[in-house]
């Protein structure tokens, strides 16, 4: 009985002292891997994310210089067709 008496406030001392350590241990160790693992998707998608963005960027530039180029065509013909107008009408007179 006193083996008992002796036993039961050690087993208290060592629940006190190596439990708390113990679960903080399992929870940084889970908690650790948790964020590693969504640290390494998040750096995932934010790479994906600036190759997208710079094919959209590539993509929105050559659009834009089409739009350019169809611009400068429209004014050239119409300047053309004018010129070709006045032409034909110089050599009427």
């Amino acid at each position: 009985m006193a083996k008992k008496k002796a036993f039961t406030p050690f087993l208290y001392f060592v629940s006190i002292v190596f439990l708390p350590w113990w679960i903080s241990f399992l929870f940084q160790k889970s908690l650790e891997s948790w964020v590693t693992n969504w640290w390494n998707t998040r750096q995932s998608e934010t790479f994906l994310n600036d190759i997208k963005e710079k094919s959209i960027l590539e993509k929105f530039i050559e659009l834009e210089e089409l739009l350019f180029l169809e611009e400068m065509i429209k004014e050239y013909s119409e300047t053309h067709i004018q010129n070709l107008r006045i032409g034909i009408h110089k050599e009427t007179i």
